[in-house]
């Protein structure tokens, strides 16, 4: 069982470089139309409105949340693609693909898909059934149908499997897990995290996670070796505190369950709490 998780956890490491999203926002794209006014140009405010917008629809719809990470993939690849054009210049384009992202990504990893016309209600009306189809085909080419990305979320899963039975209880597993999905889904709405592997945020989020529950140092620093080993991670050059150290400050922003600042970080007994999910009925929201 263990020989298995490790080898579907080498699959996934070397899958989440072909899910991989270029920075479509602060760097010059030769293929991204220069003559419309940039007054309207999509920007990262634009990115984090529909980021909330699809965590609002799939609580709504009683989805997973772990399907926005999958859908958001969907749309910085697309928009690193050189078929996204004019969506980085008219953000009622930029709206469509990223609600049509959501549309792909339910269909694809829920048990139940969202019907064109739902999606067309949930716009107000802005977009008809047959543009959001027709949105679907176009990223669906662009991306060469790779619709499976890791998530970090799914790492965190694998590194929880691969822990040693006996390091941490049932209920420290839970509570581990839960902390870190929390952190993953903050960590959606960073656009500067384009350049960090999903393995990279798990591991930060974990280990964050980890160090809350109160583990004695020296089995947190033998869970820290084992999974950094075992997930080819590099603690000293893949900038493993400094994601740490976003992910804290992310989580300090909310009010909710305990998450403690990374031991890397100046000395601080400030706890921070959890918030619930969000709780507002799915409507379009504008990045106009």
């Amino acid at each position: 069982m263990m020989t298995e998780t490790i080898s579907t956890m080498d699959a996934m490491l070397l899958q989440e470089s072909k899910y991989f999203a270029s920075d479509y926002l602060h760097q010059a794209n030769p293929q991204r139309p220069t003559a419309s006014a940039p007054l309207h140009s999509v920007d990262v405010d634009c990115r984090s409105k529909m980021v909330s917008w699809c965590f609002q629809v799939v609580d709504f719809c009683k989805f997973q949340r772990e399907t926005v990470s999958i859908a958001i993939n969907y749309l910085d690849r697309y928009m690193a693609s050189p078929a996204s054009g004019l969506a980085h210049t008219d953000r009622k384009t930029f709206q469509l693909c990223a609600m049509t992202c959501l549309y792909t990504a339910v269909k694809i990893h829920e048990p139940e898909a969202m019907d064109p016309k739902l999606v067309s209600t949930l716009s107000r009306g802005t977009y008809s059934p047959q543009e959001v189809e027709v949105m679907e085909a176009q990223i669906l080419g662009a991306l060469e149908w790779r619709m499976n990305p890791p998530t970090a979320l799914s790492f965190v899963r694998m590194f929880l499997d691969i822990l040693p039975a006996g390091f941490l209880t049932l209920a420290q597993r839970e509570t581990a897990y839960e902390l870190s999905k929390f952190q993953t889904e903050l960590a959606i709405n960073e656009y500067d995290f384009l350049s960090v592997r999903p393995s990279i945020i798990a591991y930060s989020a974990l280990v964050n996670a980890l160090e809350s529950i109160g583990l004695d140092q020296k089995l947190m620093g033998r869970i820290s070796y084992g999974l950094s080993e075992s997930a080819k991670i590099d603690t000293q050059a893949d900038n493993i505190f400094e994601v740490q150290n976003w992910l804290y400050q992310a989580v300090s922003a909310q009010p909710g369950n305990v998450v403690q600042q990374p031991k890397a970080a100046a000395p601080s007994q400030t706890k921070v709490t959890r918030r619930s999910s969000f709780e507002v009925s799915p409507r379009s929201v504008s990045c106009q």
